[in-house]
């Protein structure tokens, strides 16, 4: 039930991305009185959508797993998702395809599934199945002693369950180091391994426990989509907000986070004005945080060297194109890999230079929803992974040449003479994201997931040098990922309700997956 009788107190909340919009939810529901200050013309952040001439085209995220997330965030606000978000079960899951000319369509049936696999690697099946029977206590692991759980002091982390769960994780090498143990052909590696985009981080680099994103995708959760595309779900959070009678303030920038003698107080906005709460919860990006919102008395150890010293995740390249012409021989999510992944990858990560063979990421939501686009129109959503804004490009001078080889690649990929059949476009760089959205050096994906830049050593929910403090969003703890950052609002409502004895302890937010319905 709603529990609006329990509490009087005020929350400010700086942004509204999915972080901060979940606080702000989870909050109205126990009665706070609840405000976001958004400086953007709308809500979501990266999970909003550019909306133009008939087009409705998602920012950031596309692929939504991990539907149980989203089913059981609804649930403990006494609502249903699928009264604000109709999903649908997306089979196959996406469209892989090779740079020797083969494909490849991961499948939630199991049997379909590993049909895939015997058509690149009969051996293969054997080392897949393998890799299924030791993956789940890995991801239950994952789920319930680290993601769904706050890290804010070293005794949540040194004590006996996450001990366990660590040697349970298994995670001291790489994702491609680790499948390499069950699969031997390199198309199965990369097709198990890729999802390590998703984070802004290479397979070669990311910790092994990743290794579940492929399992949640083929054999777990699978992947949805919502009708109208992800940007509904940042809609859905902001209808229940207003149904809370929750208040969201939008072209309203931040410019100061108040702090008086170690006390979070209240705002500063850009025009002048100053509110006042108990607490104040920041979605934007952390690194910003600390540079842009809290004097330097108040940083604690995250000075400007030490954030200088952080590891980002990459920046994305996006190309948000409307077309005149309808490509059908594509699916929802399609992929194209390049002749030498790792190659592709270390000129990104490494090398901090476009790779000469760009790696596309490719959403077109029109194969199963027409209300994206025009009658006879479609979406092309093209991602390419680039280096974030520690690198030397010069996006003025360097962005026409390198769009030009994206969509080259994609004509000779499939999409027939696509330059000649673009009639709306946005292109956008990490330093449009550093920009609008405020993403420390344009990273598209916060801090990356390292294995020293996660759980206890990743950023924290609560601040430990203000009281009344508070952060969320891809760069806090427990990560990124549209349903890890639903998870830490959750996590940050939580703890706020302990610090002011609304509660005794931060509530589990862990359940089973939910299964689709017939």
């Amino acid at each position: 039930m709603n529990s609006k009788s329990t509490s009087n107190r005020k929350a400010i909340i700086v942004g509204a991305g999915v972080g901060g919009l979940s606080t702000a939810v989870q909050l109205a529901h126990k009665g706070w009185n609840v405000t976001i200050f958004e400086k953007e013309h709308k809500p979501g952040g990266r999970l909003s959508a550019i909306e133009a001439e008939g087009y409705t085209i998602d920012i950031g995220p596309t692929i939504l797993m991990m539907n149980d997330v989203f089913h059981q965030f609804f649930q403990e606000i006494d609502r249903d998702l699928n009264d604000y978000v109709e999903l649908v079960r997306l089979d196959p899951c996406y469209r892989l395809n090779f740079a020797d000319g083969t494909s490849m369509s991961p499948s939630n049936d199991i049997k379909v599934h590993l049909d895939e696999i015997r058509k690149f690697s009969p051996d293969d099946v054997e080392g897949y199945l393998k890799y299924l029977a030791q993956i789940n206590p890995r991801y239950l692991a994952a789920r319930h002693k680290f993601i769904e759980k706050s890290f804010n002091s070293l005794s949540d982390f040194i004590n006996v369950e996450t001990l366990v769960g660590m040697w349970q994780l298994k995670t001291l090498n790489s994702m491609y180091d680790d499948i390499s143990r069950y699969i031997k052909d390199e198309r199965l590696r990369i097709a198990l391994t890729f999802q390590a985009i998703y984070l802004g981080i290479s397979p070669y680099d990311a910790p092994s426990i990743y290794t579940i994103i492929a399992y949640v995708e083929h054999a777990l959760t699978g992947i949805w989509y919502p009708k109208g595309g992800m940007n509904e779900v940042s809609k859905a959070l902001v209808k229940v907000l207003e149904e809370l009678d929750g208040k969201l303030h939008l072209n309203q920038e931040v410019e100061e986070i108040i702090i008086e003698k170690g006390h979070a107080k209240g705002v500063r906005l850009a025009n002048g004005e100053v509110h006042y709460a108990d607490v104040v919860v920041s979605n934007m990006d952390f690194p910003m945080t600390m540079e842009k919102l809290i004097a330097k008395p108040y940083r604690g150890k995250y000075s400007t060297s030490k954030i200088q010293s952080m590891t980002n995740s990459c920046g994305t390249l996006m190309l948000y194109l409307g077309t005149n012409k309808r490509y059908e021989d594509m699916d929802v999510h399609n992929i194209y890999f390049t002749k030498s992944y790792k190659e592709t990858l270390d000129q990104i990560f490494k090398e901090k230079v476009f790779p000469d063979d760009p790696a596309l990421y490719v959403y077109s939501p029109t194969k199963i929803d027409s209300s994206v686009a025009p009658e006879g129109k479609d979406v092309i959503y093209v991602l390419c992974p680039v280096p974030n804004l520690e690198s030397s490009i010069n996006w003025k001078t360097d962005l026409a040449g390198y769009r030009e080889k994206i969509l080259q690649k994609l004509e000779r990929s499939g999409l027939t003479d696509l330059r000649k059949h673009i009639e709306f476009e946005r292109v956008y760089t990490p330093e449009t994201f550093q920009n609008n959205y405020h993403t420390y050096q344009g990273s598209s994906f916060g801090l990356a997931p390292t294995i020293f830049q996660s759980g206890y050593f990743r950023p924290h929910i609560k601040s430990k040098e203000v009281s009344n403090l508070y952060f969320v969003g891809a760069s806090v703890h427990p990560g990124g990922g549209v349903p890890v950052v639903l998870v830490c609002g959750q996590l940050a409502a939580g703890q706020i309700r302990v610090d002011f004895k609304e509660a005794q302890r931060v509530e589990k937010v862990f359940s089973m997956p939910v299964q689709a319905k017939a």
